[in-house]
């Protein structure tokens, strides 16, 4: 019997269901960064996504080692609220998507590099409790000749607020 009781313990445990670790609460808040492929750690509370009243969305994340700074913003105008694609363009587009990154004497824009490259990925909306899922990566250098050339991506779910 006493070899029997640690089997027993462990029988209710295997009747919990095995997704239930992962599944989220709808509230949570869920917010990478890395730079040139090193993560750095996001400051879920000082970090912020917004959306205009002219359906520009703009994130900005916040590192958790500046709460204070600018860290990255990405803006994206014309969003029209649903799962897809949203790459950079080029101004001449009529379409403002770019990116910029502060972080103490470090400024670096999207514009700055040879081609506006970056993207941000909805995977997923849920209007009804205002949040947003995906992925973003972009790629910002520093104004100047022999400026420095970041990658910054990550992925997110998080609260959607009004402008």
């Amino acid at each position: 019997m006493k070899r029997l009781l640690p089997l027993l313990l462990l029988l209710p445990l295997g009747m919990a269901p095995t997704g239930a670790q992962t599944i989220l609460p709808e509230s949570a808040r869920q917010l990478t960064l890395r730079i040139n492929g090193q993560t750095v750690a996001a400051d879920t509370i000082s970090s912020r996504f917004f959306l205009g009243e002219d359906r520009a969305l703009r994130l900005n994340i916040v590192r958790a080692d500046d709460p204070d700074g600018e860290g990255l913003t990405i803006i994206i105008d014309r969003f029209p609220i649903q799962a897809g694609s949203y790459s950079f363009q080029e101004i001449l587009s009529g379409r403002n998507r770019d990116a910029s990154y502060r972080f103490g004497k470090i400024s670096a824009y999207s514009k700055s590099c040879g081609q506006n490259t970056g993207n941000v990925t909805i995977t997923g909306v849920n209007t009804a409790r205002h949040w947003l899922m995906g992925t973003y990566s972009c790629q910002v250098c520093e104004a100047g000749r022999g400026g420095r050339r970041f990658t910054l991506e990550g992925t997110f779910r998080y609260p959607v607020e009004k402008e």
